[in-house]
Parts: structure tokens; C-alpha cells; sequence
């Protein structure tokens, strides 16, 4: 029993494509809900967790702790009058903030999440290739950042985005390495070795704990993905004021801001998924999806405190730090998991 099945039970009277046309939509909207929310309650657990961390109160007026001064917030930017760069391609510079949102709800879209007891399964797509699907859905984030800087016109934007693409091809390459080491090593237990599924069933122990490399390197590269200090050297607000964003003002702004955000909480899900058994636990029949809220969070609080304690690094070392030292890593890593599935049948 799966949530679409629920609504379908309720709709069938309308006949079988109607009645799952209508499913599919509300669950839709209903995914878009529930992840707007969350993605606006992580913005408001940084601030508090960055206040803390530096001895302060944080957001402590508005609502009961400061909890409605997100909607302020909201309300702000929705209210700022959206300046628009002179000589700026109006087409892309327009589209861009969209198509990294796009990129991002259709992952979340994509991920299995378990069950949770009185609903069934919440996972909306169902496919034996759902880590193919969703590593190619984020290979449209940057394209959005690639336009944004290039349409604006701006050299700073430019600078950004052209750090942008040296990052992300320094960290893909070992982060698809880490993937196949997975890969490999699911496929000698369950047939379909490209689900995610499949990855989470085919875990009798964490793959952290068989590739503790592999978990590195991964998590390393979702980091970095995210560009959040120290790897954002897409923004760079000391060098860049704002990198491939300087030029967008208001919700497009917005639209970047929460992608930020919503990138840290994909990559929580995915190393949750794919090293640390995901929705699997006690009553995860019932409550698989509060296990792998679980685990997402306390890997988003990793992440903050990364994001709080390190300085940014050096262009240079950045991107050498990817090819030196992650990429030697990831071909060690997908060596010992080899022998572990091959040689001792893991």
C-alpha cells in the first residue's frame, strides 16, 4: 500500500486514468508542500544553530522564539522590487533560478522514503534505474548557475560561474567513482543494483562501515556540490560579492538561497540512503521515513557546522583537493570493494 494508492482508493469513482491522473496531483502538490516546509524550517534551524555557536540569541522577535521571522523574511523579499541588469540576456537570466529549483523538487520527487504507519509507502517514483534518474535530475542545478552568471553580464557573475563548473567537474568524477564502489557491491545481492532501493534492502551492514572511503569521498563531493564554505566558490562574497547571484535581487534571489539549502538536505538523504541503511531500522515497516529523517538530520547538523567552523579555501587547492587527493581515494575505495565483493562474496 503506497500513498498514491490511498488517494487512487478515494478517486477510483471517477474512473481508472482520471482517478489516477488526480492521485498523481495531489501528491505532487502534497511533496511540494511538505519539502517547502522543510527546506524553510532547515533556514531557521541554521540561524538558531549559527547563533548558538557564536554565543548569540538569533531570530528572537517575531513568532515564539523567532519562529514567523522566516515569513517576514518571505514577505520581504517577495516585496523588493526586482532590478534587472541593463544589458543582461533576458531569457536565460530569467530561467535560471527556475530550472535549479525545477532540478531540485525533481530529485526529492525521485528518492524512496519508507513507510510510515496509517499511510504506507511515500515514495513517488517507482523505477529500477532511480540512481541513474537522480544523479541526472541534479546534473540540471548547475546549469542554472552557469546561466545566471553568464546572462548577467556581470564579470563578477561570470567569475562565478566559471569557478562553478571547475568545481563541479573536480568533484563529480570522484563522486561517480564512489557511486559504482555502491554499485558494485549491491549488485552481488539484489538484481536491480541502479535502484535505490534496491541499495537500501541490499545494505546487511551501513556501506559506511564497508567503504568508510567511499562515505568520504561522497559526502565530500555533496559538499561541495552544495557550495557552502568552504567550497563556495561559486559565491564567494568576499572575492565575488555574490558570484553567479550578484545580479538577482527579491524571490529570484530567494530561489538561489533555498536551493542552497535544499541541496544540503538532498545530499543528507542520499548518503543516509546510500551508506547509512536510509529508511531501514526498528518498526521501519511503520517508521521508515522518521529513520531516514533521522539520519538526514544529523548529517544537515554536520554539515552546518562545517558550513561554521572552516575558512574557505583557496581556488587552487580547491580544485587540486578534487583531482590529488579525492580521485586516488575514490579508485582505492572502489579497489578494496572489489575485494570485498569478489573475494570474500560481501
Amino acid at each position: 500500500m503506497s500513498l498514491l494508492q490511498t488517494l487512487y482508493g478515494i478517486f477510483s469513482f471517477l474512473g481508472h486514468y482520471p482517478g489516477y491522473a488526480i492521485s498523481y496531483l495531489i501528491e505532487t502538490v502534497l511533496y511540494l508542500i511538505v519539502i517547502s516546509l522543510f527546506l524553510i524550517f532547515m533556514i531557521y534551524l541554521f540561524r538558531k544553530f549559527m547563533a548558538r555557536l557564536q554565543l548569540r540569541l538569533g531570530p528572537n522577535r517575531v513568532g515564539k522564539f523567532g519562529s514567523l521571522q522566516l515569513i517576514a523574511d518571505a514577505l520581504k523579499l517577495v516585496g523588493k522590487e526586482s532590478i534587472l541588469p541593463k544589458e543582461r540576456d533576458d531569457l536565460p537570466y530569467r530561467v535560471a533560478p527556475m530550472i535549479v529549483m525545477v532540478g531540485l523538487f525533481l530529485a526529492f520527487t525521485i528518492l524512496p522514503y519508507g513507510s510510515l504507519i496509517g499511510i504506507g509507502s511515500l515514495t513517488v517514483t517507482n523505477s529500477a534505474v532511480t540512481l541513474v534518474l537522480v544523479f541526472a535530475v541534479i546534473s540540471i542545478m548547475p546549469i542554472g548557475e552557469v546561466l545566471a552568471g553568464v546572462s548577467s553580464h556581470n564579470k563578477y557573475a561570470l567569475i562565478g560561474a566559471l569557478r562553478s563548473i571547475a568545481k563541479d567537474i573536480s568533484f563529480e568524477v570522484p563522486m561517480m567513482i564512489s557511486i559504482l564502489a555502491i554499485v558494485m557491491m549491491a549488485s552481488a545481492r539484489v538484481p536491480d543494483s541502479l535502484s535505490i532501493s534496491s541499495i537500501v534492502s541490499a545494505q546487511f551492514l551501513p556501506y559506511a562501515v564497508l567503504q568508510p572511503l567511499g562515505i568520504f569521498v561522497f559526502f565530500t563531493a555533496m559538499v561541495a556540490r552544495a557550495s557552502y564554505t568552504p567550497f563556495d566558490m561559486g559565491e564567494s562574497d568576499s572575492e565575488l560579492v555574490s558570484g553567479y547571484s550578484t545580479e538577482y535581487t527579491g524571490m529570484r534571489f530567494a530561489m538561489f538561497y533555498v536551493g542552497l539549502f535544499g541541496s544540503i538536505l538532498l545530499g543528507s538523504m542520499l548518503v543516509s540512503l546510500l551508506y547509512l541503511s536510509g529508511y531501514n531500522g526498528p518498526l521501519s515497516t511503520d517508521v521508515g521515513v522518521i529513520w531516514l529523517v533521522i539520519k538526514a538530520m544529523i548529517l544537515v547538523l554536520i554539515s552546518f557546522t562545517v558550513w561554521l567552523s572552516m575558512p574557505r579555501i583557496r581556488i587552487d587547492k580547491f580544485v587540486n583537493f578534487g583531482w590529488k587527493y579525492l580521485l586516488p581515494i575514490s579508485f582505492a575505495n572502489l579497489i578494496i570493494s572489489g575485494i570485498l565483493t569478489l573475494g570474500l562474496g560481501w
